[in-house]
């Protein structure tokens, strides 16, 4: 039976979730981007926030400082979330404790993580402690109010947000198509590298990206365990620095639109990668 064509007057059920919409985010984007092409305490039009950003070294270092920090984080982050979601998926005794091991310090959020981060690496916190206390070093490691720290803080929160989704993920793949790839002969490295990975492969680049596109925001590791005057000079600390230190929010929006812009050429590095393999159902016969 043909469904009947949607009237006009139809859409005007979207307006109670469009309306609030359109002001919470849409007129706050366009009013922050148009900040970007005035000057500041000024009306116009002038490219010099953009120009002032991609010429001064304060500016346009915090790209490549938030670049390294991130994006060598995120690739190991990958690494271990797989590792481990690979090792305990399908159902056994005990998947649900580490699992939720796994995603416990996404309950946390990131400030009570930077706190436990300083108590645990501190010079003479408990990882030293322990290294020195065995003999394998002499003097405590600088782990904390440095690149390390930040690193470590977005490592445990990607690991914990990347777990959580490919536990489920790595569930819904049909394990007869496994099973039938070891029954013709094929190893099990072979079957992991023919059968399991491309059948996830899509969606976990889906998961990597969003992963990495949401810790190039990162704000408060930077500023508690890491070194907001150098190392973990991020976007987010200098948007909030040229905010609420200088007042200047032409420029704190100017910073704000090139990290989204960075965000999108990642993702779509990505997607680009993500379409050149399979994409689509590994359930089908569960």
């Amino acid at each position: 039976m043909q469904q009947p064509a949607a009237r006009k007057t139809d859409y005007l059920l979207l307006l109670p979730a469009l309306i609030p919409i359109a002001v919470l985010f849409v007129y706050p984007l366009i009013k922050g981007v148009l900040l970007t092409f005035q000057p500041t305490g000024e009306s116009g039009f002038t490219l010099d926030n953009y120009i002032r950003f991609f010429t001064e070294p304060d500016y346009y270092m915090t790209i490549f400082r938030t670049l390294y920090l991130v994006v060598p984080a995120a690739f190991l982050e990958l690494l271990f979330a797989f590792a481990i979601t690979y090792f305990i998926r399908g159902k056994f005794k005990g998947k649900g404790f580490i699992a939720g091991l796994l995603i416990f310090p996404l309950t946390l959020g990131s400030l009570i993580i930077d706190m436990g981060i300083i108590a645990f690496f501190k010079p003479n916190g408990w990882f030293n402690q322990f290294l020195m206390g065995i003999g394998i070093i002499d003097e405590p490691l600088t782990l904390v109010y440095n690149y390390w720290g930040a690193f470590i803080a977005l490592f445990i929160l990607g690991v914990a947000f990347l777990s959580s989704n490919l536990i489920g993920m790595m569930d819904s793949i049909d394990p007869n198509l496994e099973q039938a790839a070891r029954s013709l002969g094929a190893s099990e490295f072979t079957t992991f590298r023919r059968v399991f990975y491309p059948l996830i492969r899509s969606n976990l680049l889906t998961v990597f990206g969003l992963n990495l596109i949401m810790q190039i925001g990162v704000y408060t590791s930077a500023i508690i365990v890491g070194n907001p005057a150098s190392e973990t000079r991020t976007f987010a600390v200098v948007a909030f620095e040229e905010a609420m230190r200088y007042f200047n929010y032409n420029m704190s929006n100017t910073v704000a639109v090139v990290m989204a812009t960075t965000q999108l050429i990642v993702i779509a590095i990505i997607f680009a990668l993500r379409k050149r393999g399979f994409v689509g159902s590994a359930s089908t016969f569960k």
